[in-house]
């Protein structure tokens, strides 16, 4: 997999999950903060397979259309090039199906019986942890970071849910936004490394060159 492991089985793991549609600059500032703050041995990108709580229909029938699953894994592999201690990992993807944050850990815990797990999520997402599947198991097998984003700041995970916060001053980047940034004829540039961009453009992904 892309990105750099240490050369010893990791002790400490924190797993940033997410569509990654595109991986912007905010992620990449997650993953730094948290090596340094959790004082982690690794960071995994778990690029979602099916992000199911996005591609379901909401109340009004809304579907939100994803990028295909190889391009975002390329994507990723693009933005964490370089980066120590950082590496992509696509075990949602070859398990197939929707990607439950349960399963996930239910096989890191397999694969890393010694290493303490660390889920990190945005504060944008963390109040909805309880709709996630088997929410108890995630709770069970690895301790909760939330990552302040602006805009959600002093957003929590709900009753019960024991979880640690890092304010890290991360970028106000939002994949939405990124996405109507290319689809109007925008740079984005300014918010995804410039091996992104160029995926971005290959793909002509968001109406990229259209």
């Amino acid at each position: 997999m892309p990105g750099s492991a240490p050369s010893v089985p990791p002790r400490r793991i924190g797993i940033l999950g997410g569509t990654f549609d595109p991986p912007h600059f905010g992620h990449l500032a997650a993953a730094r903060e948290a090596l340094r703050a959790l004082d982690l041995d690794l960071v995994t990108f778990v690029v979602a397979n099916d992000p199911w709580q996005k591609t379901s229909p909401t109340g009004d029938g809304v579907v939100e259309e994803v990028s295909p699953v190889g391009i975002r894994l390329a994507m990723v592999a693009a933005a964490i090039d370089g980066m120590d201690r950082v590496q992509l990992d696509d075990r949602e993807v070859r398990r197939g199906g929707p990607s439950y944050t349960a399963d996930t850990l239910a096989e890191y815990r397999t694969d890393h019986p010694e290493a303490e797990l660390f889920v990190l999520v945005g504060s944008d997402v963390a109040p909805g942890m309880d709709t996630w599947v088997r929410p108890e198991e995630v709770r069970r097998r690895a301790t909760i970071v939330v990552m302040e984003r602006p805009g959600h700041e002093g957003s929590h995970p709900p009753a019960g849910w024991v979880h640690q916060v890092l304010d890290g001053s991360f970028p106000d980047l939002a994949g939405t936004d990124l996405r109507r940034m290319v689809a109007a004829g925008q740079s984005p540039e300014s918010a995804v490394p410039h091996g992104v961009v160029a995926v971005i453009a290959e793909y002509g992904l968001y109406g990229a060159g259209q």
